[in-house]
C-alpha cells in the first residue's frame, strides 16, 4: 500500500527546512526596488524543489506555498476557524448545502472572466483527483454524492452533499481547493504540474519562467483584489515579483540572513538562535509538527492494554520531549496545538507523570517503538525509549527514514507497538481521521486499530454540523474520550521559525504562514 503522500511529503520537508523568502537587499536596506515601479522584487528560498504545482497533488511545504500564489481558494480560514473571503465574498453553509458568491470582477492570468461554471469545473477535477476532497466533502459524500452546482449570472456556486457534513468550508479553505481556470483544465494534469500554465492562475501572482530545481519566477498579477480579509493583515504592498531559488540548507539560508542576501526565513535548527536578540530582525515561531505518542492496539500487541497505555503516558514527560528540540515548541494538550478551532486546553484530562506508577506495570514489557527519524535524527523516539526503560520496559527503538516510517506505521505494514507521531495538520477533523474507521489494509486511515465508540461518535457529531456551539462541545467530548483511554499521549510541537528583516511583514492566520500576505512595508 502506498504510504501517506501529505505525510510523507510535508515531514521530509520539515527535516531539510521549509520556505525562506528574502529580497534583494544589503545589510541595512529594505527591499529593492523592481526598476519599473515603487515595490520591491522579493527573492524566496526554498530548500526542496516543488515536486508539482498541481494544487490537487501538493505533496509538501514547498508545493503549498507556490500554488497558494497561483491559485486562489474560495474562502480562507483565519484564527480560531473563522472563514474570511477569497475568491468568494459570501456565503451561507448548512450541513448539506454551502452556497457562495464569488467576488464581482474576477479574472483569470489572461484577463478573462473567471466564471462560476469555471469554478465548478475546477472542484469537479479537486473532488476526483485530491486526497484532500475526502475530508472536504465526507467519506460518504465521495464521487457524485456531492453535487456541485454553478449560476454564472448570479455568480453563484452551489455545493450539496447527500450526507451532512459540516466541514465543507474548511475544506475549501485549503491550498489544495485552490481554483484553477479553464486554461489550465484544458491543458491537463502534467502540464499544470510542471508549472506555468497561460491564463490558469487565479491567484495573486502567474508564473514568468520555471527552471525545475533551480529557480522559478512569479510576476504580480495587475489590478488582482481577491486577497483573503485575514484580522490581521499586514501594512505594506504585494512585492511585483517574487524570484524563487533553491538553497543548499538552513544554515547557508541563515548565512544568507546574516549578511543580507534573504530578509526572510523559516528556520526549523538551531540556527534560529543566531538572531535571538538581534534588532534587525524579527523572529516569530509557530507550530510545524504535533507529537504524541499512539498505539498500535490490535490483539496480543502491548498497546491494546488500557493499563499498558496509560503507564507509557505516566513514563514519559511532554515537558522534558520538548527540552529535546530546545524547549521552544509548545506543550500539547490534545493531538493539535492550541490554534485549533475547538482543541481542548483542559489538562486534567492528560495522565500525570509517575515513574513509581508506569513501573508497576511496565517491568518486563517488550515494546516495539518506531518513529520518523527526519526532525533531529529522531531525537524525540530515543527520549521516548529512554523513559520507558527507565520505567522498566523492554524497548526496542527504530528510527526510520520518513518513508519507511510511513509505510511500517501508517500503512501498518511493519512489527511495531507504539510511535510517536508527527502530525502535520493543525485542525482536529484531519488529524482525527487516524483514529477511527477502517484501518489501511481496508482502505482506511486507522493505522492503529483504535476503536473508541465515544470518540467515533463524537466525531461525526462534530463534523456533521455547521453550528459552532455544536461543533466545539462535540469536539470537546470527543478529545475527552480519547486522552482519557490514553489512546493518545501528547507531547509538544516542533517549531518553525520565522526570521524576518525589517521591511518585510506576513500574516499568520491560525498560526501559519500565508505566503500571498508576504509585503514590503519598508
Amino acid at each position: 500500500m502506498p504510504r501517506p503522500r501529505f505525510l510523507s511529503g510535508a515531514i521530509t520537508v520539515a527535516a531539510t527546512s521549509l520556505l525562506a523568502s528574502a529580497c534583494t537587499t544589503g545589510p541595512t536596506g529594505g527591499p529593492s526596488s523592481s526598476g519599473d515601479k515603487d515595490r520591491a522584487t522579493v527573492k524566496v528560498g526554498f530548500t526542496s524543489d516543488v515536486t508539482s504545482f498541481d494544487p490537487a497533488k501538493g505533496a509538501g511545504s514547498t508545493d503549498y506555498a507556490l500554488t497558494s500564489l497561483l491559485y486562489q481558494p474560495l474562502v480562507g480560514q483565519d484564527d480560531g476557524g473563522t472563514f474570511v473571503a477569497g475568491l468568494a465574498d459570501t456565503w451561507t453553509s448548512t450541513p448539506t448545502k454551502t452556497s457562495l458568491t464569488l467576488k464581482k470582477g474576477l479574472t483569470c492570468s489572461d484577463g478573462s472572466a473567471l466564471t462560476a461554471s469555471q469554478v465548478v469545473a475546477s472542484l469537479k477535477r479537486y473532488r476526483a483527483d485530491s486526497a484532500g476532497a475526502l475530508l472536504t466533502f465526507g467519506a460518504a459524500n465521495a464521487g457524485e454524492k456531492t453535487t456541485i452546482t454553478g449560476d454564472d449570472a448570479a455568480g453563484t456556486v452551489t455545493i450539496t452533499t447527500a450526507t451532512p457534513w459540516g466541514e465543507v468550508l474548511a475544506g475549501l479553505s485549503g491550498t489544495a481547493a485552490g481554483i484553477v481556470c479553464k486554461a489550465g483544465l484544458d491543458a491537463g494534469a502534467a502540464a499544470l504540474a510542471r508549472g506555468a500554465v497561460e491564463g490558469a492562475a487565479t491567484g495573486p501572482y502567474e508564473m514568468v519562467t520555471a527552471r525545475r530545481g533551480a529557480s522559478y519566477e512569479l510576476r504580480l498579477r495587475k489590478g488582482f483584489k481577491a486577497y483573503p480579509r485575514f484580522a490581521s493583515m499586514p501594512a505594506g504592498e504585494p512585492a511585483d515579483r517574487l524570484r524563487v531559488q533553491i538553497s543548499k540548507n538552513e544554515s547557508t539560508l541563515a548565512n544568507q540572513l546574516q549578511t543580507g542576501a534573504l530578509d526572510l526565513a523559516p528556520l526549523t535548527g538551531t540556527d534560529a538562535t543566531r538572531f535571538t536578540g538581534n534588532d534587525t530582525f524579527t523572529v516569530t515561531s509557530a507550530p510545524f509538527i504535533r507529537n504524541y505518542i499512539a498505539f498500535n492496539q490490535r490483539p496480543g500487541r502491548p498497546g491494546g492494554d488500557p493499563k499498558v497505555r496509560k503507564a507509557i503516558a505516566q513514563a514519559v514527560s511532554a515537558k522534558a520531549f520538548n527540552n529535546v528540540f530546545g524547549g521552544t515548541g509548545q506543550l500539547l494538550t490534545s493531538y493539535v496545538d492550541e490554534k485549533a478551532a475547538c482543541v481542548s486546553t483542559d489538562g486534567s484530562l492528560l495522565t500525570r507523570t509517575d515513574t513509581a506508577a508506569a513501573k508497576q506495570v511496565l517491568k518486563g514489557v517488550s515494546i516495539k517503538l518506531e518513529g520518523s527519524n527526519a526532525v533531529a535524527g529522531g531525537a524525540g523516539n530515543s527520549y521516548v525509549a529512554e523513559a520507558l526503560r527507565a520505567a522498566g520496559a523492554d524497548v526496542k527503538l527504530t528510527n526510520a527514514d520518513n518513508a519507511t516510517w510511513a509505510t511500517d506505521v501508517t500503512a501498518n505494514q511493519g512489527d511495531w507497538d507504539a510511535t510517536v507521531f508527527p502530525l502535520i495538520s493543525g485542525a482536529l477533523a484531519r488529524g482525527g481521521t487516524y483514529f477511527l474507521g477502517p484501518e489501511p489494509a481496508k482502505g482506511g486511515l486507522n493505522y492503529g486499530a483504535v476503536k473508541n465508540a465515544a470518540y467515533a461518535e463524537n466525531y461525526v457529531a462534530a463534523t456533521s454540523t455547521t453550528d459552532r456551539n455544536a461543533k466545539c462541545a462535540a469536539w470537546q467530548k470527543a478529545q475527552e474520550a480519547l486522552l482519557k483511554t490514553n489512546d493518545v499521549i501528547p507531547l509538544a510541537t516542533v517549531d518553525v521559525h520565522y526570521v524576518a528583516r525589517n521591511g518585510v511583514s506576513f500574516a499568520m492566520p491560525g498560526g501559519s504562514l500565508s505566503v500571498s500576505t508576504l509585503r514590503v512595508t519598508g
